[in-house]
């Protein structure tokens, strides 16, 4: 067999998960069914086919209008379709029935950004994240709404008047006790509930507008027990504690007269018209103003740009070159350690970028700059140096957005040459998103790891182990 040389590509591959508001959608039962025609649309959102998954929505919410996981599926379709004023009024009609549902907060925030009501997209990524602090996502988002509410000064449109529905808990002190007695065990559940039950139907605690569902449960779930713990002792708000109120007034834990506790249905239609009021003055305030918008998700204005030069931000054909023709790194000996010299060119990142990856980059240099290698019985180390030589370097980084296999998160010469990382990819909300800066800082520093002549470990703690599930910047169903 003839002899010749090869490149020596790795590749980092995607771990798949699904989204979790995908699945254990409950429907009530019906001629039709609706969970099969749940599944049909999630198959046609997953492929992109928005028109044929929102006839099948609307078909279900023909059924179920209220239902909340197909609110929120449409919402997010609509969103892609760039229909915002609609993708609104779906979330809006989730929040009525559950006020602090974070992908609807969520989805609210990006709504109102792209029609360029910068404060009250702020106002719901503020709600969203006092339920889930730790969210990258509605952070990235947040922070994004804020630079460009500097950059670009508005008068915000007024609100039509009783617009706004807020539910103000004002659940009584000596409530706690009860909710501590019952979370440590020392009442039981029925105790528990007719004390509920004193509250609901006094009126003493306000609850949202719920849907009852045909599938009742015979007991409490865990997670209620534990919100009255964490709200007896002050840890959560009233509103967290009545969510769990909500659900078992919903699966039939608590039976109660829901049109006494609740809004009627002509009063959930006036709150859905005067919102849709909102958002024509909106509009009609955009065109007055001729006021300046930016995606509030930059996902989609990267990938049009970056697509646009598409060989000037890949570097595809040098892809092709073999990692001989590039030159070798230098070394020298300091105290009976080989210290290896790279020359790293960068490629410059595409417009619009709004994710800072040349300072992580500089994070991965560091990462592995640190370590200490053993090679034909010598310690070694890497040190890095960026030029703008591309005929010096040794290593060339660009990020890209071209498929470069399914599931493959980077590619990386052997020891020299070429390394890419993709910067998102199509496998979340069905649309093209961007991964957050700690995975492509992960990726990077991995596809580094190749570049300085790593291969992949069996170990999943390890850099260099083959597989790894990126987060998202900005994906609803993140």
């Amino acid at each position: 067999m003839k002899k010749n040389t090869m490149i020596i590509s790795y590749f980092l591959v995607i771990i798949l998960l699904s989204s979790p508001i995908l699945n254990g959608t409950v429907f009530a039962q019906t001629e039709k069914d609706p969970e099969l025609m749940f599944n049909q649309a999630k198959e046609h959102f997953i492929n992109g086919e928005y028109k044929q998954a929102i006839k099948i929505f609307d078909d279900i919410l023909e059924i179920s209008p209220n239902n909340i996981s197909t609110l929120k599926m449409k919402g997010i379709v609509l969103s892609n379709l760039e229909q915002h004023d609609k993708s609104l009024k779906q979330f809006f009609k989730v929040l009525q029935f559950r006020s602090n549902d974070v992908i609807s907060l969520t989805g609210m925030g990006v709504g109102f950004g792209y029609l360029g009501e910068y404060q009250e997209a702020i106002a719901y990524f503020d709600k969203a994240l006092k339920e889930k602090p730790d969210s990258v996502v509605i952070k990235n988002y947040k922070e994004f709404i804020e630079k460009v509410i500097i950059k670009y000064p508005y008068i915000p449109t007024e609100k039509p008047k009783g617009s706004e529905k807020v539910y103000v808990m004002t659940i009584p002190e000596w409530v706690k006790p009860i909710a501590k007695w019952w979370s440590e065990g020392n009442i039981d559940d029925s105790e528990f509930i007719s004390a509920l039950l004193y509250l609901i139907e006094n009126k003493i605690i306000q609850i949202p507008p719920v849907e009852i569902q045909s599938d009742s449960e015979d007991k409490i779930p865990e997670w209620v027990k534990t919100n009255a713990r964490e709200w007896a002792y002050d840890k959560i708000d009233d509103n967290t504690f009545v969510s769990g109120i909500q659900h078992m007034i919903e699966y039939g834990l608590i039976t109660v007269n829901v049109q006494n506790i609740t809004q009627s249905q002509e009063e959930l239609d006036y709150e859905l018209y005067l919102f849709g009021k909102y958002l024509r003055d909106i509009s009609n305030n955009i065109v007055k103003e001729i006021r300046y918008i930016e995606y509030p998700n930059p996902s989609q204005d990267v990938i049009k740009k970056f697509l646009r030069d598409y060989i000037k931000w890949n570097f595809e054909e040098q892809a092709k070159l073999a990692a001989e023709t590039f030159p070798n790194p230098t070394y020298e000996i300091i105290d009976e350690v080989v210290i290896v010299y790279y020359k790293v060119f960068i490629n410059n990142q595409p417009p619009g970028l709004p994710l800072d990856h040349v300072y992580t980059l500089k994070s991965s240099f560091l990462f592995w700059e640190e370590q200490e290698f053993d090679t034909n019985n010598e310690k070694a180390k890497v040190k890095f140096e960026i030029t703008n030589l591309r005929h010096e370097a040794n290593v060339w980084v660009t990020w890209i957005v071209r498929n470069i296999g399914e599931g493959v998160l980077g590619h990386a010469h052997l020891g020299k040459g070429i390394v890419e990382v993709t910067l998102g990819d199509y496998n979340c909300d069905a649309s093209f998103q961007l991964y957050d800066v700690k995975s492509v800082e992960t990726i990077m520093t991995h596809e580094l790891g190749h570049s300085v002549g790593l291969q992949h470990v069996t170990d999943q703690n390890n850099i260099m182990y083959a597989s790894y599930t990126p987060s998202y910047a900005y994906c609803l169903l993140s």
